[in-house]
């Protein structure tokens, strides 16, 4: 009686553990599949999908174009006395021609009449630059200017007054944003005080500050979209190693750091600007990109343009930069 009894209880629990084992099996095939088998029962247009809408499969479509920036040393037909001659412009446009740019960014130039002139002459040479905006600072005389073969969407016109300081931007901040096929990529001109001594100021303390001021400006512009396409240029009348260069720059681990393109002319010469009163030469002009723009630069098609003429032209020389 009792072996039976015993035989009843085994029998029992064996049962009941095979209902538990078969239960839980069931469950475990109803339940969703483990992360690597369920990737591969996504159809191929999933699947493509799923990548497009990732952050890091975006693609932008942005036709090859060259840029130049370049200080004319005073194209001032307007107030000029006396005109900057006939010989000097002639040089500039060979020089602007010789770049074979779809965009020019110029510092140094008068009236938005002298930015006709000048897109006229390159006309002539069938170099066809329609889209144009100039702007400027507190200087009178001097401003900047841009020229494009592709349409200038908008244009900003940023503060020039400096916080904290009694001074302003002398010849300001330029803002223009150039449509790229189907990108836009924004164009920030810059040129800084000179080092020129002056009896009112400080010529390095003032530069600093406008440094900070554009450094401000580039920073609300990334706050606001961290996907902008941004090129910083111009005169920046100091060396690389300057603390207005490096302010503009930003911390270089930051995602708003700007990167200098390091390029020379054909002798492998890098200096942009001859200073004749302490008959130096050095690198005080720059195109700086944002880190979304780097990977589209042609290192080898970009260069300092030089031509026998340059002294003629100016005491810079114009630096062009290859995008692909």
């Amino acid at each position: 009686m009792r072996k039976s009894s015993l035989w009843l209880r085994f029998a029992y629990c064996l049962g009941a553990t095979l209902l538990i084992f078969t239960a839980t099996w069931f469950f475990q095939r109803a339940e969703t599949p483990p992360w690597r088998q369920e990737l591969q029962k996504i159809s191929p247009l999933t699947e493509s999908v799923t990548q497009a809408n990732h952050p890091r499969s975006k693609r932008t479509t942005t036709a090859a174009f060259r840029f130049v920036t370049y200080n004319l040393k005073n194209w001032l037909t307007s107030s000029q006395n006396p005109e900057k001659s006939n010989e000097s412009k002639n040089a500039i446009v060979e020089i602007l021609i010789a770049s074979d740019a779809d965009i020019i960014g110029l510092s140094e130039i008068g009236s938005e009449a002298d930015v006709l002139e000048i897109q006229k002459l390159l006309k002539q040479t069938g170099k066809d630059l329609p889209h144009f905006y100039h702007t400027g600072g507190t200087d009178p005389i001097r401003h900047l200017a841009i020229l494009s073969r592709f349409p200038i969407v908008s244009t900003t016109q940023p503060e020039i007054t400096i916080t904290g300081t009694e001074h302003s931007m002398l010849r300001g901040i330029l803002d223009a944003s150039i449509q790229i096929q189907d990108q836009t990529i924004r164009f920030i001109g810059i040129h800084l005080k000179s080092k020129r001594i002056v009896p009112d100021y400080d010529q390095e303390e003032i530069r600093i500050h406008e440094a900070e001021h554009v450094r401000k400006y580039i920073d609300s512009i990334f706050s606001k979209n961290p996907e902008t396409h941004l090129i910083a240029y111009g005169d920046f009348n100091d060396h690389i190693e300057s603390l207005s260069t490096k302010t503009i720059l930003g911390n270089y681990r930051s995602q708003n750091h700007l990167t200098p393109v390091h390029i020379s002319d054909q002798n492998g010469d890098n200096w942009t600007h001859y200073f004749s009163s302490q008959d130096s030469y050095s690198r005080i002009d720059f195109i700086t990109v944002s880190k979304s723009l780097k990977p589209i630069i042609n290192q080898k098609k970009s260069r300092i343009i030089t031509t026998p003429n340059w002294q003629k032209a100016s005491d810079h020389r114009a630096i062009m930069v290859s995008f692909d």
